[in-house]
């Protein structure tokens, strides 16, 4: 996890002596030591503020004496007076110590512990900086090299397949029960509770011992139209560890409403139409380079969870605690905002919720490291993001297959825009160093001279 450390600096200059101290959590605290001029300067501006403010009788606003402003409103001007001599002396501590706050709305603190016009003034500041990341070395990094699988005639015909069934009409099956590759439009009841649920209303699945629920499958082959079977959803034998020990099994039951056959349109150019192109012939040429382009990006992702984990192993840093507050909080939000989830999340235990809470609070950890990880790298070797970057290049219905869903999304929210411009930081920032690694393995390495 994070860094627990506390260092320490002096700097001076003519105007303050400054002695940093960097906190665990990204809390930085200045104890300062502003001179006499500073203090007298900050006690002008202090007098002149009040005087534009204020009336003297006899005199024209802001024309009054210094010192009967002084005389006549000591408290105001003592109050503007440190408030003055605070900023001038954060302004020389930012020019010193050089560390960013944590952002614009960031809270400063400041404790006044003594000042006066002949000795100067000692006061403290507080307050949350921007994580510390340390710099990528490449030599730090390595990456085993991913095959790409390619495009096969399998994926290119299951592909085709795909697009017929989006455009193909249904036929009714009544004379036989369910059988292997039909479709089925079922309702799906939760009811071992209470308040029974619908989880599924008129919904088309295709019957497919390897492509649906291994429960699924089980009740609904052989079944008929109109029929209504119970059965125990559960987790499927090859699901992992951690799905088996969330998956909660229920009693649901299904209904079967109809059973049907497509009726696959040909694959000729009137089909090719459909998707934007000209004929069959390019349909079947842009589909190959869309779906090698698709396995490309597969590889690619495995690359980048192969140097997160890297980074997030090598890299190691503080984090500021409202930051982590506002992420967890955020993603507590996001989850809750998930039926499914709520409910899941409501049936655990109190020491089952506790251990969610950890899990959601290291993720949420992992992903403010990347993204602050990543912020460097991209400043580091001058990587541009910019708004272009969310517009995806799409033509014909081909292309919108393979889009990414939310970048199609032409009303996106200044939060979706903000979180879509994150994940193209991390993403370019994480190809960059893939690049770089996977251009180390292809040049070999010179034979020290004998």
């Amino acid at each position: 996890m994070e860094n627990q450390k506390t260092s320490e600096q002096t700097l001076k200059n003519e105007m303050i002596e400054l002695q940093v101290e960097r906190k665990p959590n990204c809390l930085v605290e200045f104890a300062v030591k502003a001179t006499p001029s500073l203090v007298k300067s900050s006690q002008k501006e202090a007098i002149k503020s009040v005087a534009k403010e204020t009336t003297v009788p006899g005199f024209r606003k802001g024309k009054a004496p210094d010192n009967l402003i002084l005389k006549n409103f000591a408290k105001a001007v003592d109050e503007r007076w440190q408030k003055a001599i605070a900023e001038l002396a954060f302004k020389e501590c930012e020019k010193l110590a050089k560390i960013p706050l944590l952002n614009n709305e960031a809270r400063i603190s400041f404790d006044m512990k003594s000042f006066d016009l002949e000795t100067g003034a000692e006061l403290t500041f507080n307050f949350e900086a921007e994580p510390d990341v340390p710099k990528v070395n490449l030599s730090d990094f390595k990456i085993d090299k991913i095959k790409d699988e390619g495009v096969t005639q399998e994926k290119i015909e299951e592909t085709i397949k795909r697009i017929r069934l989006f455009f193909s009409t249904w036929k009714q099956v009544s004379d036989r029960p369910v059988q292997e590759s039909d479709f089925i439009i079922v309702d799906i009841d939760v009811v071992d509770e209470e308040n029974p649920q619908k989880a599924f209303s008129n919904t088309r699945l295709e019957v497919n011992e390897g492509g649906m629920a291994q429960w699924m499958y089980k009740i609904v082959l052989g079944m008929k139209t109109g029929e209504e079977k119970e059965g125990i959803s559960e987790p499927d034998n090859d699901a992992s560890e951690e799905d088996k020990k969330l998956f909660k099994p229920k009693k649901v039951k299904v209904t079967l409403k109809t059973i049907e056959e497509p009726v696959l349109p040909a694959v000729d150019d009137e089909l090719a139409k459909k998707v934007g192109v000209e004929n069959a012939e390019e349909m079947k040429t842009r589909l190959k380079s869309l779906l090698k382009k698709q396995s490309e990006e597969a590889t690619q992702k495995e690359y980048r969870e192969q140097i997160s984990k890297q980074f997030l192993e090598k890299l190691t840093f503080d984090l500021p605690e409202s930051l982590m507050q506002r992420e967890v909080q955020f993603r507590t939000s996001q989850n809750m905002a998930d039926a499914s989830y709520k409910k899941h999340h409501d049936s655990l235990s109190a020491e089952e919720k506790k251990e969610e809470a950890e899990k959601l609070k290291t993720q949420a950890a992992e992903a403010l490291r990347l993204f602050y990880i990543c912020k460097q790298i991209s400043q580091d070797f001058k990587i541009d993001i910019s708004a272009n970057d969310l517009d995806q290049n799409v033509t014909t219905t081909l292309d919108a297959m393979f889009a990414d869903r939310d970048l199609l999304n032409p009303n996106k929210t200044d939060q979706q825009k903000a979180l879509l411009m994150s994940r193209m930081l991390l993403s370019k920032s994480q190809d960059f160093i893939i690049g770089k690694l996977l251009e180390e393995k292809k040049t070999p390495k010179k034979e020290a001279d004998s």
